[in-house]
C-alpha cells in the first residue's frame, strides 16, 4: 500500500527535493562555541547539522529564509537537550548503542527503506546521521531519568483501572477525539509574547508542508514528543475547554492555531474522531483500486488530451470490477488492495477517503511517473469497543507523568547556566533528580525505541 503513493507514506516528504541551498559554513565558524549550557558546549555546527535534519524530514524546502525562522527553535532544543542528557548522566544513565540503533530501524522502516539506506540517503544530502543519533538519545535518555528516579511515586491500582473502564463505558456516548500536541512551555511569565511567537513559526512552518510529527519531536516540550506528539483519546467535556474548542472545529488530519494552555502554548492536530454511539473513523475498513496511468514530463498536447479522455471515462464508471476492465482495455496497471482500516494507512490517504463513498472515485493524483485513479470498493464501519485494561493504565500513567516531568524540567532548566554568547567560565552541574522529585512511566514513554 505504502509504495502507491509514496508523497503520503513517509515522513521524509521531502528528501528527494531537497538541496543543500544555505546549509554550508566556512569550518572556522562552525567549530565556534555558539551557547555553554553548564559545562557543556553547542557550536555553530551542531545548531547548523540539526537546522539541515530538521528541514530534511520535516518536509520544508531548504531555503535560507526558513533555515533562519527555525534556528531560534533549533537552540532552545539543542539547550534542553543538553539539560536532559546532564541530567541523565548523573544519574548514571547510559544509552546503548543498540537502543539507537533500534530506533534508527524503526524509522527507516517507517519509510521503506534499511536503516543503511537511510544513513547513506543523510550522507548524500550532506546531513550527518548523528545529528539525529544525539536526539533520539536525548529523548531516550530524558525518558529514562524521570522513570529510574521516580519509579515508585505514580501507582495505577486496579480500582483506578475499573474506575476508568466505568467512565470509558459512559463516555461512549460522547464525542472522543484522538489527539496530538506541539506544546511549548512558558518558564517565565514574561515569556508570553515570545514563546506565542515561537509557536506561530511553528504553524506556519506546518502551514508549508511541515510534518507534524516531526516537528513534535523536535521542538515539543511535553514528554509526548518522543511519540511525535501522539497524547491519545481525549473526551468532550473533560478537556482543557481551549483545547476542546480548538479540535471541535477540526477535520481529520488537520492541526489547529496556536492555543493558550495553562503552562504554555499547543498546536494540536485532530488524528482520529469517535462520534458518540460510534466506532472511531479510522476503525472504518475499505478497499480500493488503483489505475496507473503512465506519463512523463514534458507532456505533449496530445498525450494530455488522451489522459484527460481517459480519466472522464474512468470517472464515470460506479464499480471496481468495471474499473478493472476499463484499465485493461486502456492498457493501463489496476491493482487491488485489500481490505484495511484507515487508521493502519497514511494520514494524508486517510483525509483523501473520509468522505468517499463506494463505487467513487477521488480526484487524480499526481506521482512523478503516473495519474492515479482510486476508486473505493468497499466501506465497513466498525463495532465500538471499549479501550483494554492495559491502554487504560498507559493512559492513566501517560497523564501524571507528562504533568510531572514538565513541572521538574522546568525547575531544572531554571537553575542550568546558559551563556548565549558562548563565552564566560563559570558553570555549574545539572542538578541531579531525587527519588522524591518527579515520577516516569516503566519505559517513560511506551514505544520509546521506535521513537524518531
Amino acid at each position: 500500500m505504502f509504495k502507491k503513493i509514496s508523497f503520503y507514506t513517509v515522513a521524509f516528504v521531502s528528501i528527494v527535493s531537497f538541496v543543500n541551498a544555505g546549509s554550508q559554513s566556512s569550518s572556522d565558524n562552525t567549530a565556534k562555541i555558539a551557547i555553554v549550557v553548564n559545562k557543556d558546549v553547542i557550536t555553530a555546527q551542531d545548531i547548523a547539522d540539526r537546522i539541515s535534519l530538521v528541514l530534511l524530514t520535516s518536509g520544508m524546502e531548504n531555503t535560507p529564509q526558513n533555515r533562519d525562522s527555525i534556528t531560534p527553535q533549533i537552540r532552545k532544543s539543542l539547550v534542553d537537550e543538553r539539560i536532559q542528557l546532564q541530567t541523565a548522566k548523573e544519574q548514571k544513565i547510559i544509552v546503548a548503542d543498540v537502543e539507537i540503533q533500534n530506533a534508527l530501524e524503526n524509522i527507516s522502516k517507517d519509510n521503506n527503506m534499511t536503516a543503511a539506506q537511510m544513513t547513506e540517503m543523510f550522507k548524500q544530502r550532506g546531513v550527518p546521521i548523528k545529528t539525529l543519533e544525539d536526539r533520539l538519545r536525548a529523548q531516550i535518555a530524558w525518558s529514562r531519568a524521570i522513570r529510574d528516579a521516580f519509579t515508585g511515586m505514580v501507582h495505577v491500582t486496579e480500582a483506578d483501572i475499573d474506575d476508568a473502564l466505568n467512565k470509558a463505558q459512559q463516555d461512549k456516548d460522547k464525542d472522543q477525539y484522538e489527539v496530538l500536541e506541539i506544546f511549548l512551555r512558558l518558564d517565565q511569565a514574561n515569556q508570553e509574547n515570545s514563546v506565542l511567537k515561537e509557536t506561530r513559526k511553528i504553524y506556519d512552518q506546518l502551514k508549508n508542508g511541515a510534518s507534524f510529527r516531526v516537528m513534535a519531536r523536535q521542538f515539543s516540550q511535553s514528554t509526548s514528543s518522543i511519540n511525535g506528539g501522539y497524547i491519545g483519546w481525549l473526551v468532550k467535556g473533560k478537556i482543557d475547554p481551549a483545547i476542546q474548542t480548538a479540535v471541535e472545529k477540526l477535520a481529520v488530519g488537520t492541526f489547529s492555531e496556536p492555543v493558550r494552555v495553562g503552562m504554555g502554548y499547543k498546536i494540536v492536530f485532530l488524528k482520529d474522531h469517535r462520534k458518540a454511539g460510534a466506532a472511531s473513523y479510522g476503525e472504518t475498513k475499505i478497499s480500493y483500486r488503483q489505475v496507473y496511468i503512465p506519463v512523463s514530463d514534458p507532456i505533449t498536447e496530445e498525450t494530455q488530451q488522451r489522459v484527460e479522455a481517459h480519466i472522464q471515462e474512468l470517472h464515470k464508471i460506479s464499480n471496481c470490477e468495471k474499473l478493472s476492465a476499463k484499465a485493461k482495455e486502456f492498457g493501463y496497471r489496476c491493482e487491488v488492495s485489500p481490505k484495511a482500516p484507515l487508521n493502519a494507512m497514511p494520514e494524508g490517504l486517510q483525509a483523501l477517503f473520509h468522505t468517499v463513498k463506494p463505487g467513487q472515485c477521488l480526484k487524480p493524483i499526481r506521482t512523478e511517473d503516473h495519474m492515479l485513479v482510486t476508486m473505493v470498493c468497499s466501506r465497513e464501519e466498525a463495532a465500538v469497543k471499549l479501550p483494554t485494561r492495559l491502554e487504560i493504565k498507559d493512559m492513566l500513567e501517560q497523564e501524571k507523568f507528562s504533568k510531572l516531568a514538565n513541572r521538574e524540567f522546568n525547575k531544572l532548566r531554571s537553575v542550568a547556566f546558559i551563556d548565549e554568547k558562548g563565552i564566560g567560565q563559570s558553570a555549574v552541574p545539572a542538578t541531579p533528580l531525587k527519588k522524591t522529585q518527579i515520577v516516569g512511566p516503566k519505559d517513560a514513554i511506551k514505544g520509546v525505541a521506535a521513537a524518531g
